[in-house]
């Protein structure tokens, strides 16, 4: 196992993270509570969890494995979350996850599921950030964290939004996304923040589409999941890669190729090949540049075509749950209804994709699935 500084933080963290959202059988608890035993055997030190994660089991899933953790002695670093805008709400779920969780204090406390600009300023008017805070001082929490959707530049006002509350921060990066994400973790890590990366994987998206992604193997990697793993391991400022574990075998896997990684990490000019690689590989694919953001009305471009590349590769179904889950967009239509074809953005894309067109099949798509 790798162990990393976290930051600024002064806590040590195992660089692969137990992402606690998939359990196979959430109902189980005794059962899903030893595949995070097991995860600590092999050496996982950080656990992420949140309400509502697999039915609303997995915090109580995780503190039963934490009961028995804690008589071993390992090291167990929790991380859970509060999406809430009322702070009554924010220290009630709080004390309920300490509970949950069997542990006096969360050591990172999340700020959670800021998708839209206008979230965290919101919840910050209403009192949330200075709820955290209390909390952080009476001591039930260790350390504030933000979760985050965001991207491009958008991550570094969030971050001023908070006015340096924030120890870490967690958002979904992977080789697929690398141009869409990689400027928020930069700038966390140049706070000295620690950073969590989720969905390694691309939620799955990459190792189910494993011959369409081996072009991100590299030096011997023997899978594209070890390829994936390794790409997020070799971006510095990353201290955790969270990875959501069904079963034992998913944790071994993980490990396995948490280890192979060891001493073979890439470098920076091999980082960087891979999203332009990404370009070659897929002419239809977005490389997520950013450039389409100049829209007049403020669409979200490039969410919207970040979505399609789930249906290039596999059903109009992926890109708009890929809209509703990740993005908070249950209707495409709605966010493109107020489009006005000036063609900015398809002037801007450097790979002269047809922007209009891909709004157009997303709309249908929507309607064919789910009815005029």
């Amino acid at each position: 196992m790798i162990y990393r500084d976290f930051g600024s933080t002064g806590v040590k963290v195992s660089a692969l993270g137990f992402g606690g959202m998939r359990f196979e059988r959430p109902e189980d608890i005794d059962d899903m509570a030893e595949i995070v035993y097991h995860a600590s055997e092999k050496g996982v030190t950080y656990f992420d969890t949140a309400p509502g994660y697999c039915e609303d089991k997995s915090e109580i899933v995780i503190g039963t494995a934490i009961k028995e953790i804690k008589k071993t002695g390992r090291d167990i670093v929790i991380s859970t979350k509060s999406g809430s805008r009322d702070p009554k709400v924010v220290r009630e779920q709080c004390e309920r996850s300490l509970e949950r969780l069997n542990v006096d204090a969360i050591d990172f406390y999340h700020v959670w599921c800021l998708v839209q600009p206008e979230e965290l300023p919101l919840r910050k008017k209403n009192g949330v950030l200075d709820e955290f805070r209390k909390l952080k001082e009476e001591g039930l929490v260790k350390h504030v964290s933000v979760s985050t959707h965001l991207e491009h530049g958008k991550i570094a006002n969030m971050l001023d939004e908070g006015e340096g509350l924030f120890d870490s921060m967690l958002l979904g990066f992977s080789a697929a996304n690398y141009d869409l994400r990689y400027p928020g973790v930069a700038e966390a890590g140049r706070r000295g923040m620690g950073v969590v990366t989720m969905n390694p994987l691309g939620g799955g998206f990459i190792t189910e589409h494993p011959d369409h992604f081996d072009f991100i193997r590299q030096n011997g990697d023997a899978s594209v999941l070890d390829a994936a793993i390794r790409f997020n391991l070799s971006v510095s400022e990353i201290g955790v890669v969270l990875v959501g574990f069904r079963n034992k075998a998913d944790v071994d896997s993980a490990v396995e190729a948490l280890n192979q990684a060891e001493g073979r990490l890439l470098s920076q000019e091999q980082i960087k090949s891979v999203p332009a690689r990404m370009g070659e590989e897929f002419k239809d694919f977005c490389t997520q540049c950013g450039y389409c953001n100049v829209c007049p009305v403020e669409i979200p471009v490039v969410r919207l075509m970040e979505a399609y590349n789930k249906r290039i590769l596999g059903k109009p179904k992926d890109a708009l749950d890929q809209l509703k889950w990740h993005w908070n967009t249950p209707d495409v239509r709605e966010v493109v209804k107020d489009c006005i074809k000036c063609l900015q953005c398809e002037d801007a894309c450097t790979q002269h994709l047809p922007i209009m067109e891909r709004f157009a099949q997303l709309k249908q798509d929507h309607e064919d699935l789910n009815g005029k």
